[in-house]
Order: structure tokens, then sequence, then C-alpha cells
């Protein structure tokens, strides 16, 4: 079966915000979607484009899944917070776990930002049609992907179709935590090692450090050793 693309609007940070400061205020997670509608209408005038936005939205914050489902609800809880980079690094990590194109343009561009070669739209574009193949839909998502992590403050344009990487430190451990879970639940393996967790290209926006005892106190990871290496997966409840 061929992936679905899915996130074929750009997404901004105002719009992801709006979505949080509704999941502060209400519970009810249908009239989430039905103000959330109301609140793009005020930007966007097609009644296409406004559904296709919300609905987006929602699959990021406001459904899941059983693989994901513990660690979607930890992000609800611990977004509703006044600190911006937690905030940027929950709407990221919520993104990578709902749509595989996200994660894939992410990874072409986190490894393209490591081994310091010029990131171009041309480029990106070039190795998701190699991993995709070249549909109509693709071609169509791939710039909304690219212009959501500009507008999230991820990516700056240097020139037309040139970026660069924005970074930001990330100190709060709530944030490092769930990068984590993040990461484990991403690469589908059993273990990872705590070398392959640091600097990974999907999380190429942030500098960060973990503390063994936060995540061991965290209740959420399970350690054990492979050849002397300390090593490092989800705890059944939270896959």
């Amino acid at each position: 079966m061929s992936k679905q693309v899915g996130m074929s609007r750009n997404i901004s940070l105002d719009y992801l915000d709006k979505t949080i400061e509704l999941m502060e205020n209400e519970d009810d997670f249908e009239k989430i979607r039905e103000d959330l509608r109301e609140y793009i209408g005020l930007y966007i005038d097609d009644n296409t484009n406004i559904r296709k936005t919300a609905n987006i939205l929602s699959n990021i914050w406001l459904e899941d899944d059983e693989e994901n489902r513990n660690i979607k609800a930890y992000a609800r809880k611990i977004v509703k917070s006044n600190n911006a980079n937690l905030k940027l690094v929950a709407h990221w990590c919520m993104m990578l776990i709902t749509y595989k194109v996200f994660e894939d343009i992410a990874s072409v561009v986190g490894k393209l930002e490591y081994m310091q070669v010029e990131i171009t739209s041309r480029f990106i574009r070039e190795k998701m049609t190699d991993m995709w193949g070249e549909r109509p839909t693709l071609i169509h998502a791939i710039p909304k992907n690219i212009r959501t992590m500009r507008d999230i403050n991820v990516l700056e344009p240097v020139k037309h179709g040139v970026y660069k990487v924005k970074k930001y430190r990330v100190n709060d451990e709530r944030a490092i935590i769930l990068i984590v879970a993040t990461l484990i639940h991403l690469k589908d393996k059993l273990y990872l090692s705590l070398d392959e967790l640091m600097g990974d290209s999907l999380m190429f926006p942030f500098d960060y450090s973990f503390d063994v005892g936060v995540l061991e106190e965290s209740n959420m990871f399970s350690f054990d050793r492979f050849g002397g290496e300390l090593a490092i997966s989800l705890k059944e409840n939270f896959k």
C-alpha cells in the first residue's frame, strides 16, 4: 500500500498555538474542531482549505491511535504552558508522529544540516520523490511542509529556494523526555542506544542533552545493557 501524504497544507505556528489554547479551555474535541474552523476562517476564505487545515491540526493534536495514544496524551499534558520552546518541541514531535511526509522531509533537512550541505527545496523534492515516487499529491505537499517549517521558525530563507536552520536550545526536562519518547517511537526498534538519541536528524531544530536519571524518574522508559552499552526503550504502556 502506498504511503498517504496527508499533510498537504502549510500549518502556521499561530494555528498550532491556537489549537493548544482551545485545548486549555475546552475538553470536547468536537467543539475544539468547530472553533478551529471558525478561527481559520478569519484568515482563509476557501471552505475546502479551511476544512483541510482544521483536519490537519486535529490530526496533530486531537486524534491518536493505539500506537501513539500515550505519547500524545503526555504531550497534551505538558504543552499547556507559557514556555514557548516547550510548545515548539511539542508541536514538532506531534507533527513527526502524525505525518510520515513531514517526518521524511525533516530527516532530509536534518541530514543536509548535519553534513553542512546547502538546504534547497530542489534537493528536498528530489530526495522525497526518490523515496515516495513522483506523485502529484506529494509534489503539491512538499512546498507546503517546507513552508510549515518556515512558519514555525525552524527554517530561515537565505534566498529563493535556499534555507538555513534556526536552532533552539532545549533545557526543559519535559521537552527532552518528549523528544526521547518520540525518537524511540519513530525508529520502530526495540531499543536505542543513548548515542542514537543525540543529534538525530529528525530533531535538527533543537540542541539538547539529557540526564538518564530524569528519564528514569519519568517512568516512561525501560533500560538495559547490551555489550556494556546502555540502551533505552519505551515501556509497554507508552508504545
